[in-house]
């Protein structure tokens, strides 16, 4: 796996190697640039996108966004706001509606986590016992 620092003569990553180093395509990548979601890399003396740390970064807290379940609307309005230089307050109350979000729909998967505990421990008795479990 690549490094995330620059290490090309140009000063940067190439997109490949961007990529690589972020386990996501080349595809993805140019999709976020395109999107406004991530900013576009600086380009190095070849003509060809370069990705210094600070662009890394960003793609980095992108992936984890997105691994969270904000949909691309919410990235684009969050991407923005800081594009913009909105107050700091207005993209914390963002990142907070997000995390409220993500805590209501992380309960309802321990909830079904749970059902799915008691559905396989049903199955394992069933099996110890030599019986057929009823669906559901």
């Amino acid at each position: 796996m690549p490094s995330l620092t620059p290490a090309g003569p140009d000063g940067g990553l190439t997109i490949s190697e961007a990529a690589e180093a972020l386990g996501i395509t080349v595809d993805t990548i140019r999709y976020y640039e395109k999107e406004g979601i991530a900013p576009a890399p600086e380009r190095g003396l070849s003509g060809w996108r370069r990705y210094d740390p600070s662009t890394m970064g960003w793609l980095a807290g992108v992936l984890m966004l997105r691994g969270t379940g904000m949909n691309i609307q919410q990235m684009r309005e969050y991407a923005a706001a800081y594009q913009a230089g909105a107050p700091t307050e207005d993209r914390l109350a963002l990142l907070e509606q997000h995390h409220a979000a993500v805590l209501e729909r992380l309960a309802d998967v321990h909830l079904h986590l749970s059902a799915l505990e008691r559905k396989i421990d049903a199955y394992r008795e069933a099996v110890r016992a030599g019986a057929q479990v009823p669906s559901p």
